[in-house]
């Protein structure tokens, strides 16, 4: 296993490319948050089926969380990492209050290692660093 290190990067990448154009996860999070009177959806994403229950009709939502566990587990083994290196990995997603479009929210990504070190990055749909 690489330098636990390393896991603050793949989980800033995470979040990242979560709130990117390429994930194309923030109209379909924030379109269900309104559907469902959801303040947040929160992705497992270490689960078989990433997608929250409540959300699974959402096959838009569901297939593009399934891609952020797929792109999860590729940045993990650029840096050397598997799945069985963490306890948690996880990307919860609201709308961004700033705008009142369907393309903006944003995601906070959290990792957890093996041995319980945490690591967490909230960014907006512009790539900014976010307090929680």
């Amino acid at each position: 296993m690489a330098s636990e290190k390393r896991l603050n990067s793949v989980c800033h990448s995470i979040a990242h490319h979560a709130t990117s154009g390429l994930s194309f996860i923030h109209p379909h999070a924030v379109t269900a948050c309104r559907q469902y009177n959801a303040k947040s959806i929160t992705a497992d994403l270490l689960a078989p089926e990433p997608c929250p229950e409540p959300f699974r009709s959402n096959e838009p939502l569901r297939r593009s969380l399934g891609a952020l566990a797929d792109k999860l587990r590729s940045i993990l083994a650029a840096e050397r990492f598997t799945e069985e290196d963490l306890t948690e990995a996880s990307a919860t997603f609201w709308p961004d209050p700033a705008f009142s479009d369907d393309y903006s929210a944003i995601c906070r990504a959290v990792i957890v290692s093996r041995n319980g070190r945490r690591f967490e990055h909230t960014l907006d749909c512009l790539g900014r660093s976010r307090v929680p």
